[in-house]
């Protein structure tokens, strides 16, 4: 047992050895010799309109800072909207009454809050407000998101649909400075 002990000892020193004296003669690494190539004209990314949302591809993923967009999440669509400003005339066709999660994730200031619609054009309709920084998940059960507001001379069928859940009912958006009854 202790031969072999010994020769698995040996074996390990002289790979040591071996590796120690490579490292010693190794070539230090290429200088670069020139920047890579760059573009004779830089692409200007454009700027999207406001109102107009991207479209994103995936479920909206909350991070720790602001990015000024209010996401709206689609399992219908699978897809998120992300706006940058108000949705006066509603969302998308296609998107109106299919919204299962919505995220506020707008800076922190004036007009930071959102009213959801449902029904746009906003004006008089009945909505619900999200605070900067919220993140509803409108699938959930335990939680009741509803619309609790509506604006004072609205019409019977505006009024109908305060207490209504907002998942699936959502219609539209703008930015708000508070959450209440506020309808601008």
């Amino acid at each position: 047992m202790k031969v072999l002990r010994n020769a698995l000892l040996g074996v390990m020193t002289v790979a040591a050895v071996l590796t120690a004296s490579t490292a010693a003669y190794a070539e230090p690494a290429p200088a670069p010799t020139s920047e890579a190539a760059r573009p004779a004209v830089e692409a200007v990314k454009p700027q999207r309109p406001e109102g107009k949302p991207k479209i994103q591809s995936g479920l909206p993923v909350r991070a720790l800072n602001a990015d000024g967009n209010f996401y709206v999440w689609s399992d219908d669509m699978n897809k998120a909207l992300l706006y940058t400003g108000d949705a006066y005339n509603g969302w998308p066709s296609g998107w109106n009454n299919t919204v299962d999660v919505v995220w506020n994730n707008g800076y922190p200031g004036p007009y930071d809050d959102v009213n959801i619609y449902d029904y746009a054009p906003w004006s008089g309709s009945a909505y619900a407000c999200i605070g900067n920084g919220d993140y509803w998940d409108l699938r959930r059960t335990d939680i009741n998101y509803v619309f609790s507001w509506v604006n004072d001379g609205a019409d019977a069928w505006q009024r109908e649909p305060l207490g209504r859940r907002v998942h699936d009912n959502g219609s539209g958006h703008i930015w708000v400075d508070w959450c209440g009854n506020n309808n601008r």
